[in-house]
Order: structure tokens, then C-alpha cells, then sequence
């Protein structure tokens, strides 16, 4: 490669490479292939003339690129690292113009650096900007520049570095930085002992305390006396181990104003993970909570409403009880008395769920296993036959019915009990009747049941039963989406397959 020709002359101008001084000295006479001495002012005591080869090897060892322009951009020198950092060979760019490789963006900006520069001899210019590499891509170089030269010679010395990674970096951080400042939820920063180090926008809207008022002053700006002091120590407890603590505090604005956040705080750790700072994202719910009060409010006062409604429909079906009841009084015939006595005891197991619903805490379902216990002693009492021969047993532990469920099964039972009272034990013989219903997947149920009287003959027609008035029951099995089975056995044994709790969704979508 041919190097350029330079003209030495006397000055007193300096540049630094990699934060080294160093002076520029020129001699009179003309040379050939020769860039100027630097002599090293942290060095030399005095001006001294260092030889080419010297500056040479000490310019091509900078990791930076160090680059000769005259006075209209063109590339004088180019330095051994422009290789490794933007893919050409000295050779190509050497008589170049170095703004055609500045991103059009920053072109205009840079060659106004450039012609500060010019006419500023001595004066550092530091400018920043995208430069194409040999593959087309573009990196972002800082450089730092200084003139030296006579009047009809201006020529300046370019230090340029690879700032990519940085501007990445920092690209990365304003965003990060931005994101958190214009963060809907509160953002404080604390050191370890409850500093406040930083706030964003959102604190300072929410609570009314301003970025100034803040910071360096304690989060306990924000406390009310209506949180436990018992919270805050788990709270400190929680976050001094390392460890990250959730929850909700009732605080006070600046205006005395309390609101309700729920609060997330995380410890950050350096990398001897040493806890130098706690973070807290902090959400105000105080709307929430309101909203959340009221509908709790309602629902109790629906819950008021339907027991109220439970206990009044019981209340009516007592009313149907007594009527039949009256009726039964005033007729003579034993058939008819038997059928309205049958009436009255139907009627008793609607009322009996209403009742259980009236008297329970949770409205949605009724316990099985305590209803049907109830329902057995009622029938019992209604057939003082059986009074005190029979003995019934239920084995339904942990099943719970919705209403929609509960009324045709305990219709269902309602019949089964009152068809083995009638008809099972003749002249009030002494039996057992037990009862058990088995959860066998969700929704899905098995009622068994089986009595020691001397059964009752039936038949069943396409899963249908018919025959000795036993259709009601075949209708109810229906209802709750079921099958009966008879089981062949001394006394009388049913199993009943069906669904339950899905009632209110079939109705909905009829």
C-alpha cells in the first residue's frame, strides 16, 4: 500500500489513545510514507522525535480504530483494527470518502461534527453514529477527533470505537426504564433498611406524594394505623431472608386518604448474592374491594331472601299437609283415607327438603344422608304399624343434592319406603330397610336399596317398570335420567342408576 505524504512542522497539539496522552511534533523537512511522532507526555521530559516504526506498531496495537481524514473526509490512514471491527482491509477504504459509509440518517449530523472540527484546531470532537461494515450491516461507532495541520494542510485524527453493544444495552434499559415509569401498577425501589430510592409516575398520582417528597424518605410514609402491626413483621421477616411476601395493605395518602393495594415485594440480589435493594409492585384495589363488599353485601341479602323463600314455601306445603289432613278426617272410606294419607306424605318430602334448606348454611346443596334419615322417620311416624318394628338404615356419608336433584329423589325414596311399608311386612312384622347411595364418577349415582319384607312381584319392560302402581317410581327414575334394576332375592332389591346436579344446566339450554 502507498501511504501518503505528510509535511512536518512544529506544533503543540495532543491526542489520547486509549486514555494515553500523547504530542504531536513535526520537523521542517518533507519525508516519505512517514506519519507523525507522538511523543508520550507521561514519558518524555522534553520533545522527542520517535521513529515511524515505533508509532506504526503502537497505532496498530490500539483495539480502537484510528483513522486520518483531510480536510473534505477522505480517508488518509486507516489503522490495523478497522479489519476485526468493520470487515475491510486498509486498502479498500485508503482514498475513500468516509461519509459515504455513514447511515444516511446521521450523515448530516456527523459532517457538522466534521466541520466543527476543522474550525476548531485543537478542540476534541466526540460524535456518535452508524457505520456500514463490509457485509452491508451497520455499527454504531463513537469517535473522538482533533485537527492539527497549517492553514493549507488541515488534516484530523479520528479515534473510533464500537459502541454496539452499548447502545444495545442502553436502548434495552430506556426501555425497561420507560416501561416502569409508565407502569400502570406503583413501582418503589427501597434499600435494605426501607429507603426509598426511586418511585415511578404512578406512586406519586396514587398517593400524592411527589418524586421529590419521596425519595430518601421511609415507606413508612404510607402506613395506617388499620393494619396490624403483625403483618408488617411478617412482611420485614419475609423479605430480610430472601424470600418474596404478597399480600394487601389498607395505606393513607398524603391527603389522609386510606386505599387498599395488594402488594408484591421482591428482594434484588448482586451477584455475591447479597440483598442490596427490595422492589415492590403495588396495585390499588381499593375499587375492587368496594365492588367486592357490595356484592357481599347483596349476597347476603339474597341468602336472607331465599331462606326466607325456602321457609315460606315449607310453610305452604304444611298448609297443603293440613288440608289433606282435614280431608282425610271427613271421609269414611278407608281406600280414599290411605291415598290421602300417601298424599300428605309426598307433599312431606317436598317441605322436608325446603326445611333442610331454611335451616342450612349453604343454599347450593342439601346432605343427603341427613334428609333422607329425616324423610325416614317421617314415614315411619305416619305408619304407626311400623312404628316401632322397623328399623331403617342409610349409608349416604358426603353426597349432596342441588334442589333440582333433591325433589324427585326424595320423591323416589319417598315411594320406596312408603311401597315396603304398605305392602312388604303384612300385619306389622318386624323388618329392616336399608338405604345407601354411592358416588360412582361425577354426576353419575347408585341408589341401592333392599328391605326384608316378603317383596313385592313386578315386571320390567324395556327398562320400564310396570304392574302393582309402581309407575310413579318408574317416572321418577326418569326424571333424574336413570335405570332401574331389580334385584332377584328374598325381600325386595333395587338398584337405580342416575344423574344428579345437572338439572339447572339442562333447563337452560332447554
Amino acid at each position: 500500500m502507498k501511504e501518503q505524504d505528510f509535511t512536518k512542522m512544529q506544533v503543540d497539539k495532543s491526542i489520547s489513545i486509549n486514555n494515553t496522552p500523547y504530542e504531536l511534533s513535526y520537523t521542517e523537512q518533507k519525508t516519505n510514507n512517514k506519519l507523525p511522532e507522538l511523543n508520550n507526555q507521561a514519558k518524555l521530559s522534553e520533545p522527542e522525535i520517535i521513529s515511524d516504526e515505533v508509532i506504526k506498531t503502537l497505532l496498530n496495537l490500539s483495539a480502537d480504530i484510528i483513522t486520518v481524514l483531510n480536510e473534505d473526509g477522505t480517508i488518509l490512514y486507516e489503522s490495523d483494527s478497522i479489519s476485526s471491527i468493520l470487515g475491510y482491509e486498509k486498502e479498500e477504504l485508503i482514498g475513500k470518502n468516509a461519509f459515504t459509509y455513514v447511515h444516511k440518517d446521521d450523515v448530516t449530523r456527523v459532517y457538522n461534527d466534521f466541520q466543527k472540527g476543522i474550525l476548531n484546531p485543537g478542540k476534541t470532537i466526540i460524535s456518535s453514529y452508524r457505520f456500514r461494515r463490509s457485509n452491508g450491516d451497520y455499527v454504531f461507532l463513537e469517535s473522538s477527533g482533533a485537527k492539527y495541520g497549517d492553514k493549507t494542510n488541515d488534516k484530523l485524527v479520528i479515534i473510533s470505537r464500537d459502541i454496539t453493544s452499548r447502545i444495545k444495552t442502553e436502548k434495552n434499559i430506556n426501555r425497561l426504564s420507560t416501561a416502569v415509569e409508565q407502569s400502570s401498577s406503583t413501582v418503589v425501589i427501597t434499600d435494605i433498611d426501607g429507603k426509598i430510592e426511586y418511585v415511578n409516575k404512578k406512586f406519586s398520582e396514587l398517593t400524592g406524594y411527589s418524586r421529590e417528597e419521596a425519595v430518601g424518605g421511609k415507606t413508612s410514609i404510607l402506613k395506617s394505623e388499620e393494619t396490624n402491626d403483625d403483618v408488617y413483621r411478617d412482611l420485614w421477616t419475609t423479605i430480610l431472608t430472601g424470600k418474596v411476601w404478597q399480600g394487601v395493605l389498607k395505606n393513607r395518602k398524603k391527603c389522609g386518604e386510606y386505599y387498599w393495594e395488594r402488594i408484591k415485594i421482591s428482594p434484588v440480589v448482586d451477584e455475591n448474592d447479597r440483598i442490596t435493594n427490595f422492589i415492590a409492585l403495588k396495585d390499588d384495589i381499593t375499587e375492587e374491594k368496594k365492588i367486592n363488599e357490595k356484592l357481599s353485601q347483596s349476597l347476603k341479602e339474597k341468602e336472607l331472601m331465599l331462606k326466607e323463600i325456602h321457609h315460606r314455601v315449607k310453610n305452604n306445603l304444611q298448609i297443603v299437609i293440613s288440608l289433606l289432613n282435614l280431608q282425610s278426617a271427613s271421609v269414611d272410606d278407608v281406600k280414599l283415607k290411605n291415598q290421602l294419607t300417601i298424599s300428605q306424605n309426598r307433599v312431606r318430602s317436598m317441605a322436608l327438603i325446603h326445611q333442610h334448606l331454611y335451616r342450612s348454611g349453604d343454599l347450593s346443596r342439601i346432605d343427603m344422608d341427613e334428609y333422607i334419615l329425616s324423610l325416614s322417620s317421617q314415614l315411619l311416624s305416619a305408619f304407626a304399624d311400623h312404628k316401632d318394628s322397623m328399623k331403617i338404615t342409610v349409608d349416604a356419608k358426603d353426597i349432596f343434592f342441588s334442589i333440582e336433584t333433591a325433589v324427585p329423589f326424595g320423591l323416589l325414596i319417598n315411594e320406596l319406603i312408603t311401597n315396603s311399608l304398605k305392602h312388604g311386612f303384612p300385619g306389622g312384622k318386624n323388618g329392616k330397610i336399608h338405604i345407601k347411595l354411592i358416588l360412582l364418577e361425577e354426576n353419575r349415582y347408585e341408589l341401592y336399596y333392599c328391605d326384608s319384607g316378603i317383596g313385592m312381584p313386578f315386571n320390567i319392560v324395556n327398562g320400564h317398570v310396570v304392574g302393582f302402581g309402581m309407575q310413579l317410581i318408574d317416572m321418577l327414575v326418569s326424571q333424574l335420567e336413570g335405570k332401574i334394576e331389580h334385584v332377584p332375592s328374598k325381600g325386595t332389591k333395587y338398584k337405580i342408576y342416575f344423574r344428579g346436579n345437572n338439572y339447572q344446566t339442562r333447563f337452560q339450554l332447554s
